[in-house]
């Protein structure tokens, strides 16, 4: 079966060094037996868009997106540079950690630049009790994207508890896809694992991906952990390849 994993990070905690990090993460995916991945630019860690795209922009199974902040006075010339000259291939938005709401003008008008350059958007969706605390909303999500109709979206953890919430809002949006990264594993033993595979399956698997948000553990790990509960609620045949492997590899393609 092929796969895609569709949301990683570098491990800058353990490695703190770019080669080391970089290393680490090919011998991942090679011991994992991915296909591709999308491999997610973070500001916060301490290397530079440069190096970390001469690093690793060469690698045909790693698609990178960048890392951009919204209310930085040259956001779109950086999201410019980053796609036209530094070959990366979309862009990472993160409200939770660097404190901004997705509907914000200037979070718009980055993305309408997005979609003029034909690249996705991926947003952290995920409510933990730092992103409630800062006015986490759904609806902030799905503004961003009406007002977007020719940006392609990726809500990062299909909104975690909000599944149910941000799964009836796509269904209105057809330019929102979600990945069920972190969530899938973090919620298990509780009931929100039934709503996000009741999602899946009320979206009859499509513009759902895989991720597994390393380095929160390793990619072998999450593949295995991952599939056990697809296997449990009885996600297989084309439903599961549509949700490893055809769809991210549908989007990516556009």
């Amino acid at each position: 079966m092929k796969v895609i994993d569709a949301h990683l990070h570098l491990d800058s905690w353990k490695y703190p060094e770019l080669e080391d990090a970089a290393n680490a993460l090919e011998a991942e995916i090679n011991n994992a037996k991915l296909e591709k991945v999308i491999f997610l630019h973070l500001q916060i860690q301490p290397w530079t868009i440069e190096n970390v795209s001469q690093r690793l922009n060469h690698n045909p199974k790693i698609v990178s997106f960048i890392n951009v902040h919204p209310r930085h006075q040259d956001a779109e010339n950086e999201l410019l540079f980053g796609i036209q000259q530094l070959g990366f291939k979309g862009l990472k938005l993160h409200p939770r950690l660097q404190e901004y709401f997705p509907n914000e003008a200037c979070v718009i008008s980055l993305c309408r630049l997005a979609g003029e350059l034909n690249v996705p958007v991926l947003l952290d969706a995920f409510p933990d009790g730092t992103a409630l605390m800062q006015g986490f909303d759904p609806l902030k999500y799905a503004e961003l994207a009406k007002a977007c109709p020719n940006t392609k979206f990726i809500w990062a953890h299909m909104g975690g508890h909000k599944v149910i919430d941000f799964m009836m809002l796509a269904k209105r949006l057809p330019n929102v896809y979600m990945d069920c990264s972190y969530s899938l594993l973090y919620y298990r033993g509780s009931s929100v694992t039934d709503d996000l595979l009741y999602a899946m399956k009320s979206m009859r698997y499509d513009r759902i991906f895989y991720g597994s948000d390393y380095p929160d553990r390793s990619l072998k790990d999450s593949l295995e952990q991952s599939l056990v509960i697809l296997e449990q609620y009885g996600v297989n045949g084309e439903a599961l390849n549509k949700i490893m492997y055809e769809n991210c590899e549908s989007l990516l393609n556009v």
